[in-house]
């Protein structure tokens, strides 16, 4: 796991996983509900922006920030991401960056069908998938015969159960 990425390295890993799964952490009453994201920019303050249909309850009732994560996870890739943050809902066009995308999604901001989220990035994970060797049951038997035949000194040790004594505390 690396925790110290560069914004630029973070939005490059974002890219290219494209999706992630948007989650948001508040005890409020009123809760976003989890979404499946595409990153539209991060910009070079650690923000990372995306678009989320505007929600059925009242923008005003969420809170001003609220913590939540977001999981970047692509099939087939070698590595995952896990990002932790303060969200806020930006639904105002004039607090929206001026980015093509944003100015492609002005009309449908306008007839308030969308929301944008800026999520404050405050930490990052990302992790490497390591490969796992797949046990070959055929293969073990036969470096078992190989070892028995050839090495006088091999033997077969078959694993162990070994009891493990617990103490509760007397009352």
């Amino acid at each position: 796991m690396i925790q110290d990425m560069s914004v630029q390295l973070l939005g490059e890993k974002m890219k290219e996983l494209e999706n992630a799964l948007f989650v948001s952490e508040t005890g409020s009453l009123s809760k976003l509900p989890t979404h499946i994201v595409q990153i539209a920019e991060v910009d070079e303050e650690g923000n990372a922006w995306f678009i989320i249909p505007k929600p059925t309850q009242i923008i005003e009732s969420f809170d001003a920030e609220m913590p939540a994560k977001l999981d970047f996870f692509k099939k087939g890739k070698g590595f995952y991401l896990k990002l932790r943050g303060l969200a806020t809902l930006v639904h105002a066009e004039a607090e929206l960056p001026q980015t093509r995308i944003f100015q492609e999604l002005a009309e449908s901001f306008k007839q308030k069908k969308l929301v944008a989220v800026k999520l404050k990035m405050q930490s990052a994970e990302y992790f490497e998938n390591t490969t796992r060797t797949a046990v070959n049951p055929v293969r073990n038997i036969a470096s078992m015969m190989v070892n028995w035949l050839v090495n006088p000194m091999f033997e077969l040790k078959e694993e162990e159960w070994v009891t493990i004594p617990v103490y509760a505390k007397n009352g």
